[in-house]
């Protein structure tokens, strides 16, 4: 039987993001808030779509997520259903005692049917569902009528009913604990309950409350549940072959549909979050060609932080023209350049994932490789230099870099003199234009941001008190020494202060 995959065909043409690259452009702070409660779909964000049309089939699943509310709650009741179903047959795998063995497995089991039936049941009621939920319904129509699943749902009834059937009494009389059959004796616990019942206080109903079970018996316990095995051996045989027959149950399929519900279920609760708080998210217009055209987009782990905090969030444009290749930022420090420069990279890796990036409006295209080049402490394990460093890397970057490549780079050859740095990074992201590159450069040399054709530059705004920081980041020329000059003049170091003050 074919297995579909809710994130649609493998990503085998697209490379997973490199973990320094992940790191770089702060993913691993943003997949750290979405799988707190969930590590095991952290992966999954590692894995963008080789295709638009993957991408939207990943979309398209997203956006009914986010306006059906009924289908977002049943997906949950399923993954809470396999949940309980992982919790009872790691139960079954770790116990020693094959009654009790037996009984967590036949648990396990009676969970995942109804975790399947659950989730036929919801997908049932989508009216006009995506392509992944359509998928997955004909899957699970088809595994339903399957033989094995129709035989592990008769053999779970059949076991299930047995043990149902199991009756027994337990006399306790000092140390001597007797097991037998079960023959109309009193039940002293409903005895015991009508004794306290004459001291209830208040008229509510009463609240039956589910006794907690939990694996593992003491010994008093196993030496019951031995007794009642001995009583009843038919009932426990065919417990002890059900978990024979079926060791392997269980449809690859359904496993990995509640990984991937987990997964887009995840990131939206985290994207909730952030829209609560006024931050924008939209699904993306996506495009075959190497377009970028984003409102209102920001640095998601700066999001998160400054929203922890209390604090506004400023979102910025981002758009790259048709002749326009390499966004080259420059500014004051703390103005928001490399804060920019990271959401450069988190809208493509996030739009490469299907899933709904920052902005109020974004088109964007996918990649073929998402590099970064970072400047990064020396290591003594690492014999290189920074510069030395730089340079490799820069040319491993563009010697495999193609026109559907995006590149981010934040103050790359610092290391250097500014003369140098400009003559190598004029001359990479010369190369990078030639390649058709899209590219976010941060650096400190506005010469670099003025090359000319298909170099756009983009400054950090300079406010008139430059302690202030407003975090917005413009196209437009750099500003030079603006940020500098409002310094001197703030501490009365400007050209013409100083004159007065030497005349006087």
């Amino acid at each position: 039987m074919d297995s579909p995959s809710l994130l649609g065909a493998p990503a085998a043409g697209t490379p997973p993001l490199d973990p320094a690259h992940f790191a770089d452009l702060g993913m691993d702070r943003v997949v750290a808030e979405a799988a707190a409660h969930d590590p095991e779909i952290a992966p999954l964000f590692r894995a963008p779509a080789p295709t638009v049309a993957v991408a939207q089939y990943r979309q398209d699943l997203c956006g009914a997520l986010r306006r059906d509310a009924g289908l977002t709650a049943g997906l949950r009741r399923f993954c809470a259903g396999m949940a309980a179903t992982r919790e009872a047959r790691s139960n079954a795998e770790r116990l020693r005692l094959a009654p009790e063995r037996d009984a967590w497995f036949l648990d396990g089991a009676r969970r995942y049917l109804a975790a399947v039936a659950e989730l036929r049941s919801v997908l049932a009621a989508v009216t006009d569902p995506p392509a992944a939920l359509r998928d997955l319904r004909a899957h699970l129509d088809a595994l339903s009528e399957s033989h094995e699943h129709r035989s592990l749902a008769d053999d779970a009834a059949t076991a299930a009913g047995l043990m149902d059937a199991v009756e027994y009494t337990v006399r306790i009389k000092k140390s001597d604990v007797r097991v037998g059959r079960y023959h109309g004796e009193p039940d002293y616990g409903a005895e015991v309950a009508a004794v306290f019942e004459r001291f209830r206080i208040d008229n509510t109903t009463r609240r039956s409350e589910d006794v907690p079970v939990r694996p593992g018996l003491d010994g008093v316990e196993a030496a019951i549940l031995t007794d009642v095995a001995a009583l009843f051996p038919d009932a426990f045989r065919t417990l002890a072959r059900f978990r024979e027959r079926h060791a392997g149950a269980g449809d690859p399929a359904v496993t990995r549909a509640d990984l991937e519900i987990r997964w887009y279920l995840g990131f939206l609760d985290f994207v909730a979050r952030l829209e609560a708080e006024g931050v924008p998210f939209t699904l993306p217009t996506l495009s075959p060609d190497p377009v970028l055209d984003a409102h209102g987009t920001v640095d998601l782990a700066m999001a998160t932080d400054l929203v922890r905090r209390g604090e506004p969030v400023v979102g910025n444009d981002v758009r790259l023209g048709r002749d326009e290749r390499v966004l080259v930022i420059t500014g004051p420090n703390h103005g928001g350049k490399t804060a920019l420069a990271r959401a450069f990279g988190q809208i493509h890796h996030l739009a490469a994932l299907g899933l709904p990036v920052p902005g109020t409006a974004v088109e964007i295209g996918l990649f073929d490789a998402l590099c970064t080049q970072f400047e990064r402490p020396e290591s003594a394990d690492d014999r290189r230099g920074r510069l030395e460093a730089d340079i490799e890397g820069m040319r491993e970057i563009l010697t495999a870099a193609t026109g559907r490549t995006v590149v981010v780079m934040n103050e790359t050859f610092a290391s250097t003199s500014l003369e140098d740095g400009i003559r190598l990074g004029s001359a990479v992201v010369r190369r990078l234009v030639e390649r058709g590159v899209r590219c976010a450069y941060v650096t400190f040399a506005d010469e670099i941001a003025l090359l000319g054709d298909g170099v756009v530059s983009m400054t950090a705004d300079v406010p008139a008190e430059p302690s202030a920081r407003t975090f917005r980041v413009r196209r437009g020329r750099p500003h030079g020494l603006a940020h500098a000059a409002a310094l001197a003049h703030r501490h009365g170091l400007d050209p013409d202060t100083l004159r007065r003050r030497i005349a006087s």
